[in-house]
């Protein structure tokens, strides 16, 4: 019998209610499970830890890698968050077993049911990825140029079993992951996520998981039309449910999905078969002290991007030349 698997996500203290929010849907799904918080932060002495009930908090700084120190002083917050992913995996495996399946979620996700596909796909391969969309439309759409911006997986999500292959993945993407997990679209690199196009190409055992009803979100709209029965969701036909929904850029008190684009096709105006969903998400972080721990100031230290003196020149010329 396989044991049950570990679900982790990571985040700063600032995202600790929607890390709650994904933990509470994880548990009510698989409540004998272990769900960890990797905290990519130092412990803040106005926080409860206490409070999130059944669920791991381990900080960075507990397990166990010297190189955390010289990534964080090559690293913004959003890069460090993203760069840690294949240590922890790693670090998990020691602690509770390689026998354990692990599943890697972004705080700001929630599950609505178990993740039957996910498991059924790791009975024969390692790895499972889920594609940024899965159909082709016949112009060019937001979908398309959102992946090859940012990488034709969403790193929002993983899963793994131990093996040879998934073992090689994570030595290889920790690797990149030291020195190269960059918002640097430009040279084609974009956190960990874009390093993740050339897993099908370096690794075997690994599995695409096309089904709408996994990660569903704004960048894959175009494909995707959420169904609320009441008590449910589909997506796209009465037959395909809604397995964990993406809420990335969501904001508390917005008319849209996502705070990402102030596009019309993202506004609940436009979409309101998302209102149900949408207003659920926030009664959720609300709950869980969203407006409180939002405010929190990462405790780390980041590396911060120092302007150069001919993009100073830049900016003074832009300016002169708008006055004139």
């Amino acid at each position: 019998m396989i044991p049950s698997p570990v679900f982790f996500t990571l985040c700063s203290n600032n995202y600790l209610a929607q890390a709650k929010s994904l933990g509470n849907s994880v548990l009510a799904n698989y409540p004998d499970s272990v769900f960890l918080v990797g905290l990519v932060d130092y412990r803040d002495d106005s926080i409860d830890y206490s409070s999130f009930e059944g669920m791991q908090i381990t900080g960075f700084d507990e397990i166990g890698y010297p190189e955390f120190k010289e990534m964080l002083a090559r690293y913004n917050v959003i890069e460090f968050n993203t760069s840690v992913k294949p240590f922890y995996i790693e670090y998990l495996w020691r602690h509770y077993g390689e026998e354990h399946q692990i599943v890697y979620l972004d705080p700001d996700i929630v599950v609505y049911r178990p993740l039957d596909h996910v498991f059924s796909a790791l009975e024969l391969n390692s790895v499972v990825l889920t594609p940024m969309f899965s159909k082709v439309t016949e112009k060019t759409s937001l979908d398309e140029l959102v992946a090859l911006r940012h990488g034709m997986f969403n790193l929002g999500f993983i899963a793994l079993k131990y093996s040879e292959q998934s073992m090689k993945l994570v030595k290889w993407w920790k690797e990149r992951l030291t020195t190269h997990c960059l918002i640097d679209k430009p040279r084609g690199i974009f956190v960990d996520q874009k390093w993740m196009d050339l897993a099908p190409l370096l690794f075997d055992e690994v599995f695409i998981l096309k089904h709408p009803g996994y990660n569903m979100a704004w960048w894959n709209f175009a494909e995707r039309k959420l169904l609320d029965f009441g008590d449910s969701f589909a997506v796209n036909n009465p037959d395909q449910m809604l397995y964990f929904f993406h809420f990335s850029g969501f904001k508390l008190d917005s008319e849209f999905i996502t705070g990402r684009s102030g596009e019309p096709q993202f506004s609940y105006a436009s979409r309101p078969e998302l209102k149900r969903l949408g207003s659920e998400y926030k009664a959720s972080l609300v709950k869980n002290k969203y407006e409180f721990l939002n405010k929190l100031k990462p405790k780390l230290k980041f590396f911060e991007q120092k302007e150069t003196k001919r993009a100073v020149l830049k900016k003074k010329l832009k300016w002169l030349l708008n006055r004139i």
